[in-house]
């Protein structure tokens, strides 16, 4: 059977996370809205609680992106990254109980320009609006032992904007970051996972420590700190085949 390129649970991806630090993408959680386009983007609260309690009984801590960096040809500590995009207020409804009840930490990575406002870079595509965590949102996310990155002002993609817009996407939302909160913002996630040699140099010249992109796998020895792979977290898709197993295994 081929091993499955999104995250749905352990069970494939045990020995993989033993090669290197992963890092888990994920977006929206809670229920899904009506009329929603990109279903697999939501976590139903349920399974983001079955993912933790699974990762902490496998032994699994948090850690940051600097800690994706630097590693050996294994993940001896069983280090992990939890990452969510944009800045959903769902993440703060749904999972500060669940990542704090199995003491992980995650960070978010916000799209600077839209705190307090929703996914207008989604909605001109047809998709359903979400409204994002305002400043007092994010207050409470750092005050839980959270992190923030910077996503941007806009979600811009940077390899297709104009390079003064594309270097002021990604210098100005570390200032206005740092500034609204008072905190370092070392830490970077390419919109779309669009990247390229020159931004990414404009992405280290900023002074983030790290970027993320979203090309798969675990990050080992040797992996470039400005191109993090990452693993998107999905629901398991029911193929025919998986309808008939999940049909077998209801039947047990």
């Amino acid at each position: 059977m081929t091993p499955p390129t999104t995250y749905t649970d352990l069970k494939y991806f045990a020995e993989l996370f033993t090669t290197g630090v992963p890092i888990l993408t994920y977006h929206k959680l809670g229920p899904r809205p009506p009329g929603t386009r990109l279903r697999g983007m939501y976590i139903s609260e349920r399974l983001f609680r079955s993912q933790l309690s699974e990762l902490r009984a496998a032994g699994f801590t948090s850690a940051l992106p600097t800690d994706a960096v630097g590693v050996g040809k294994r993940n001896d500590q069983s280090r992990i990254v939890l990452s969510f995009d944009d800045g959903y207020v769902n993440v703060l409804r749904h999972g500060l109980a669940a990542l704090d009840k199995f003491g992980f930490k995650a960070i978010q990575f916000i799209v600077a320009d839209q705190i307090g406002g929703h996914n207008v870079w989604d909605e001109i595509e047809g998709e359903v609006r979400e409204p994002l965590m305002s400043y007092e949102d994010l207050r409470s996310w750092l005050a839980a032992g959270h992190e923030l990155g910077s996503h941007t002002l806009s979600h811009a993609r940077l390899t297709e904007v104009p390079v003064q817009q594309a270097r002021e996407e990604i210098t100005a939302s570390k200032k206005l970051l740092e500034d609204l909160f008072g905190i370092p913002v070392h830490h970077f996630c390419y919109p779309y996972g669009a990247w390229n040699p020159r931004v990414r140099d404009w992405v280290q010249e900023a002074g983030y420590r790290t970027a993320s992109s979203c090309e798969f796998g675990v990050n080992g020895a040797g992996q470039d700190p400005f191109v993090l792979r990452r693993i998107q977290t999905r629901y398991r898709s029911w193929g025919l085949r998986g309808l008939r197993e999940r049909a077998r295994l209801m039947r047990n």
